[in-house]
Order: structure tokens, then C-alpha cells, then sequence
């Protein structure tokens, strides 16, 4: 890796960081320059706008859960272990003490650029085409059992784990697994 890609890797990372930590308007290049030690012209070089800094922060996410995807499909997991794997992603932000891309685009995603909204809503229809499928297939295996389609139900359980990382971060870390298990409860077969 040459210095300018890992420079511009080490401003995407610490730009992830702060932007889960508190949104897209909770920082500046200044922060990001501060905390690499390199000066703001850097920043720039090479992410000229905060917004395709920001567009390339989710375009990252959407890779990290294309190749995760693949992961868990080589594996061989059923559809309950499936979505146990995805819930794992939310009990990691909870560990890091985030929130996860979805909270924090959904801060002020009206405000956000057309690019950003354009990637957000993309990376949120990862999430959902995947737990749309994954509910499916739990259905077909009998793993599963829940009213109304398969797509309304993954709209409801992505909405519960985002809801539920928020409730965890401010109250007590604990009611993550505990909803979690609830959650499951109310669609196991």
C-alpha cells in the first residue's frame, strides 16, 4: 500500500468513526485532520467534499456486507443462524459504542446530499432484500412463522434492531439480547 492509499484509507476510517459516533453533521475535515495529525489540505486532496467522503464511507459499508453475505452463505447456516449472524452485526456497533449506518443516516438524512441519500438508501436495501430472503427461505424450512409477507416482516425486524441498538446504547446494553431473543421468539416456528 503506498502512502497515499493508506492515507487516504486512515481519513476514510476516522471519518467512519466520527460519523457513527455522532452523524454526518457531527464533524468536520478539522476533526479528522486532528486526529491523524495531517493538515486539512490533505483531508481534501483526496475527498474533496465532505459528501463523497461521506458516499464513500457507505460504499465501504455496502461492501463490508456484500463480502459478509457471502460469508454466512458459504457457511451453510439456516435461516435462524442467518438471521442470529445478522443481529451480531447490530451487538457489534452496540460494543463499539455506536450507532449503527442506518441511525446514524437516519439523523438527518433530508439534509444529507443526493449522493449520500442515493448510497444510504441502497445500503438499506441491502439490509432488507437479505432479510427478506432470509425470512423467506426460514418460511419454506418451517424455521419461521409470522403474518403478512416476508418483506414487511424484514422492514419490521431492521426497524426493532436499529430501535433496539438506540435503547441498548441509552439504557442498559442487556435488553439487546433480550429483545433479540424476544424478537425470535415471536417468529420460531
Amino acid at each position: 500500500m503506498t502512502e497515499a492509499t493508506d492515507t487516504k484509507k486512515r481519513i476514510l476510517d476516522v471519518g467512519e468513526q466520527l460519523f457513527l459516533k455522532g452523524g454526518y453533521d457531527s464533524f468536520s475535515y478539522r476533526h479528522i485532520s486532528s486526529a491523524l495529525g495531517i493538515k486539512n489540505a490533505a483531508v481534501h486532496y483526496h475527498y474533496p467534499s465532505k459528501a463523497e467522503l461521506g458516499a464513500a464511507v457507505i460504499r465501504r459499508a455496502r461492501r463490508r456486507f456484500a463480502r459478509w453475505r457471502e460469508e454466512v452463505e458459504a457457511r451453510g447456516d439456516d435461516a435462524v443462524q442467518k438471521l442470529e449472524a445478522l443481529f451480531g452485526i447490530f451487538r457489534n456497533f452496540l460494543q463499539a459504542g455506536t450507532v449503527c449506518f442506518g441511525g446514524a443516516l437516519a439523523i438527518n438524512f433530508p439534509a444529507l446530499p443526493p449522493e449520500m441519500q442515493r448510497e444510504a438508501q441502497d445500503l438499506n436495501g441491502d439490509f432488507l432484500a437479505w432479510t427478506e430472503a432470509v425470512l423467506r427461505e426460514g418460511r419454506r424450512e418451517g424455521r419461521f412463522t409470522f403474518p403478512g409477507d416476508p418483506k414487511d416482516q424484514a422492514v419490521v425486524v431492521l426497524a426493532c434492531i436499529q430501535g433496539l441498538l438506540q435503547i441498548a446504547r441509552e439504557t442498559d446494553p442487556s435488553h439487546f439480547d433480550a429483545a433479540v431473543t424476544q424478537l425470535m421468539r415471536s417468529m420460531k416456528a
